[in-house]
């Protein structure tokens, strides 16, 4: 074989490499374009079964944000957190004020909480899936305000939970299906509950009142279907003993797990409190204020958990923090606050938005030692907390 030969023999075997690689590219550019190879790979980057969980507190709007919703939209409340809360498979909110323009303050409220439409779509597009309404304050404006609220959020598919049009329908747990590959039985059931205080009277008002069997047999009946169960608990103002409200609240708390319950969240007005693992299963005891516009609020440094569940199994829960607003007073100043939008100098820090620095390594030192005293250890990794 003469040297040209052996030349153009090579140059046959580089033709057919490069034609290779070609049909090679041309195969993966189809499948890429087809959505096969997109699946693949997120098959290899998301485990079918984790599922993540969010939550926030209280979100307290009045009628003193509506210039500020008309004007920019109620998407500002949300814009330090949006890329955080759609992070999660499921996040969700205690809403502790109704979304309408109807209705009137009942008689004996002193600070009725309404917030002008808007709020609903500003909710599902930070990536909300579903909210309490088993809240303080959300039948201040009555019935009508309460209808508004339901029809606004299921417009943008945010799950209302803890109330409906009548009592029935607030007790039915909202199912929402979990969007990393699942098959449709995959779903989270929410379960929400307004704990009044002994003083209080039981009214007729289309609201999941917190009675210890119905809640329980509810758990029960959930779990049989869903992949989590997650139930809201709010036992609305502070009692006079933080620890005497935990002790309650944990009766409550730990009979909601054994009926089957993943994750129960106690939320209580103006309350922040640890976290609490009972049979390796997360008892968040309040998370205080996330939006609360009228006063200054008493935490204005808290934290926002997001458990994972492998299986079924926590996994961990990653603790971020988190800065609301500088208080300045107490929670309710002693003269009338001014019925005023805020200034556009004041709404670039008015808002919820993640901690950095020295001030989130402080932040989670506080929430360590919250957790200390249930008895549950905080590990401190570049500015999260981490419970594992």
């Amino acid at each position: 074989m003469t040297f040209k030969h052996i030349e153009n023999s090579i140059n046959n075997l580089r033709c057919q490499k490069f034609q290779v690689c070609l049909l090679i590219i041309s195969l993966l550019w189809m499948l890429h374009t087809n959505g096969f190879l997109s699946d693949t790979l997120a098959s290899e980057t998301v485990s079918d079964d984790e599922i993540s969980v969010l939550a926030v507190g209280d979100i307290t709007i009045s009628s003193r944000m509506t210039p500020l919703i008309e004007k920019n939209g109620a998407g500002v409340f949300f814009q330090g957190t949006t890329t955080l809360i759609q992070s999660a498979d499921i996040a969700t909110a205690s809403l502790n004020a109704s979304i309408s323009e109807r209705g009137e303050p009942r008689f004996g409220i002193e600070h009725p909480f309404r917030s002008a439409p808007g709020l609903g779509r500003a909710l599902a597009n930070a990536g909300f899936d579903a909210v309490s309404l088993a809240t303080p304050h959300i039948m201040d404006f009555g019935f009508e305000a309460l209808e508004d609220t339901i029809t606004e959020l299921e417009w943008y598919n945010v799950k209302p939970i803890g109330a409906g049009t009548d009592a029935k329908t607030a007790k039915r747990p909202a199912w929402v299906p979990i969007d990393v590959g699942k098959t449709e039985s995959e779903q989270v059931a929410l379960l929400a509950y307004y704990r009044m205080n002994a003083f209080s009277q039981y009214t007729e008002d289309p609201l999941a009142y917190a009675v210890y069997s119905e809640m329980t047999e509810a758990v029960r009946q959930a779990q049989t279907e869903a992949a989590l169960v997650i139930v809201w608990l709010h036992w609305g103002s502070r009692g006079r003993s933080a620890d005497e409200a935990i002790g309650r609240q944990r009766i409550f708390a730990h009979a909601l797990i054994d009926a089957g319950a993943d994750v129960v969240l106690c939320q209580q007005l103006h309350t922040f409190g640890g976290i609490e693992l009972y049979q390796r299963k997360p008892i968040i005891y309040s998370l205080s204020d996330f939006i609360y516009d009228t006063y200054d609020k008493q935490h204005s440094r808290i934290v926002i958990p997001k458990a994972t569940f492998k299986a079924g199994t926590l996994k961990s829960i990653e603790l971020i923090p988190i800065l609301t607003d500088p208080p300045k007073t107490s929670v309710r100043p002693s003269k009338p606050v001014e019925a005023r939008p805020p200034r556009p100098s004041e709404i670039k820090n008015q808002f919820p938005r993640i901690l950095t620095g020295a001030a989130a390594i402080e932040t989670l030192q506080d929430y360590q030692r919250r957790c200390a005293e249930l008895k549950t250890e905080v590990f401190i990794e570049n500015e999260r907390g981490w419970i594992r």
